[in-house]
């Protein structure tokens, strides 16, 4: 090993002990240097930065905000303008997806990233080792097996840019503080030049490796589906382990064919040696049965993706999982609390500035005064807004988070839901005007009318996916479902490369009987509820509402 893991991981955890023993005091800190920093910024003299010396006055003078409000802002910055938002120079900009199908932008700094290395990346090697408190530190932390791939991507004014979870390792190996001589798969294979699913090849690196100590990847999901990957293609994985070849079947494009044959000469010991595992016994304790050394599994999971979870518990069996962290593409909010627990993050002082919208019994959001950090109530919950390090200020995010404890004087919570609803399989989060947006798109390339529509994660395949209820009006063709796919994939990004990366399978449409949504309306209307305060249904999110729309589906196809 040539990072030092343990100490990395020790100076982490000692940071956030201090802070979180002082987490007023830290919090306050944070808000007046970001204040003081950017007091120059043309968003500072706007709202009197320079003239704010309390909290009060900071909710006073700086509106709640949206990305919607920094739209213009961020594109100044991406064409070179200086001091917009910070005086510090963004290094990165995470891609999102906008509410008009555009992708959007995110500033990310130096100082950002710092936070995201020490909290999301080094505390993650100071749980594990206290973890495994009893054993030697090179017994633990490498070599690695990491899931996920950071794809060189910049903009056309070279600064870098990708999903979040890829800009620390894009800005480290920038930083030459990236030693990829720890995982078990080339550099060249975690960093390559496109995004591309390079699955297979990761997975045959990962076989050869007896003596893995971790996997690492993002959401849980894909985890799992890289072990469903595993076990599905055992035999077909095992010859070409073997043979020291690439099977016909394998959907790979010939370069990556001709690096494995290269690279991955045959090894029938190590075949032969996996070959003895029970194939009928293999799914239960999978990881363990296949890299005897493993010590841990980090992926976000929990409740949302309770599904995976539990298949991935399976498959790791007595081999601890890190539930990761809290975040989004504006910022990292949270670290798990310790391993194999889930749905608790610490929200960790140093992360920006936290501010907390109570919500009040069945409202969406209650009163507009925000609470801070130090008086949030257990068991409540709260819509968060946030100030971070890298020009976004009290924005509002439209999560709804619960307080389930506390780690000293920081919170720890978990994430319940959106606002705005969403419907998430892989971390793609497609809320409903990315839907809108889909839909609109759908209805003008084939001259279709959808009177209306609903969607629901499916299950049923090998892979998860969207479906689509829609009642129509008009011819619908052939190409309907491959439509509406480019159409969502249009309007959200992060669905986008779900696809490309073969984490969602592709959507289906079922299309409804004429009179569908009227039906339900004089269903629920029957019920004593009163519809015409009813938002339109788009999100099938109880078994009641998915076996209405089953039972009201059109047989076969609607082109059939």
């Amino acid at each position: 090993m040539k990072i030092d893991y343990a100490g990395l991981g020790r100076e982490a955890l000692e940071r956030l002990r201090a802070t979180k023993e002082n987490a007023k005091q830290v919090q306050k800190r944070i808000l007046f240097d970001l204040l003081e920093r950017n007091k120059n910024t043309l968003y500072g003299k706007k709202y009197q930065f320079a003239e704010i010396k309390k909290i009060e006055e900071f909710q006073e003078k700086v509106p709640v905000s949206s990305y919607q409000n920094y739209e213009a802002h961020i594109k100044n910055v991406i064409e070179g303008e200086e001091n917009v938002l910070t005086a510090e120079e963004p290094v990165y900009f995470c891609i999102s997806s906008g509410t008009t199908g555009e992708a959007k932008y995110l500033p990310l700094t130096k100082t950002d990233l710092e936070i995201q290395y020490i909290y999301a990346y080094g505390i993650i090697y100071g749980m594990v080792m206290e973890y495994y408190r009893e054993l030697p530190e090179e017994e633990i932390f490498a070599p690695i097996f990491q899931i996920g791939e950071f794809a060189r991507t910049c903009m056309e004014n070279g600064k870098m840019n990708g999903i979040r979870s890829g800009s620390l390792y894009q800005w480290l190996d920038r930083e030459g503080g990236f030693d990829a001589s720890d995982y078990c798969v080339p550099k060249e294979v975690l960093f390559p030049e496109n995004l591309e699913d390079l699955l297979y090849v990761k997975v045959r690196f990962a076989l050869a490796r007896p003596g893995l100590r971790a996997i690492h990847g993002v959401f849980i999901n894909r985890v799992a589906g890289v072990m469903d990957y595993i076990y599905q293609n055992w035999d077909v994985l095992l010859r070409d382990m073997e043979q020291g070849s690439v099977d016909e079947k394998i959907d790979l494009a010939d370069k990556w064919k001709s690096y494995i044959i290269q690279k991955l000469p045959p090894d029938p010991d190590r075949a032969r040696e996996l070959r003895q595992l029970s194939f009928s016994n293999l799914r239960q304790g999978m990881i363990g049965k296949i890299w005897p050394k493993m010590k841990y599994v980090l992926a976000i999971g929990g409740g949302a993706f309770s599904y995976y979870t539990n298949k991935m518990k399976a498959y790791a069996g007595d081999i601890p999982i890190h539930y990761f962290a809290y975040a989004a593409s504006e910022g990292i909010f949270g670290i798990a609390r310790k391993i194999n627990e889930s749905d608790a993050y610490i929200l960790f002082p140093e992360a920006g500035f936290f501010e907390f919208i109570p919500l009040s019994g069945k409202e969406e959001a209650g009163e507009l005064k925000p609470k801070l950090l130090w008086q949030l109530q257990k068991g409540a919950k709260y819509e968060l807004l946030f100030t971070n390090h890298s020009g976004l200020y009290r924005y509002r995010m439209k999560d709804v988070i619960e307080v389930v404890d506390w780690y000293g004087k920081a919170p720890v919570v978990k994430f319940c839901y959106r606002l705005n609803q969403m419907i998430n399989i892989a971390g793609e989060k497609s809320n409903l005007e990315q839907l809108e947006e889909a839909v609109k798109c759908f209805e003008q390339k084939t001259g279709t009318v959808v009177k209306g529509y609903c969607v629901q994660e499916d299950v049923s395949g090998m892979l998860p996916g969207y479906l689509f209820y829609m009642e129509c009006r008009g011819e619908i063709g052939k190409r309907a479902e491959e439509i509406l796919e480019d159409c969502l994939c249009s309007a959200n990004y992060e669905y986008k490369c779900c696809r490309k990366m073969r984490e969602i399978a592709p959507l289906q449409i079922a299309f409804l009987r004429e009179g569908s949504f009227k039906r339900y309306e004089q269903r629920i209307s029957e019920k004593g509820k009163v519809t015409g305060q009813n938002k339109l249904l788009h999100f099938l999110d109880t078994e009641e509402k998915k076996q209405f729309f089953a039972s009201q589906r059109q047989a076969g196809k609607a082109w059939e």
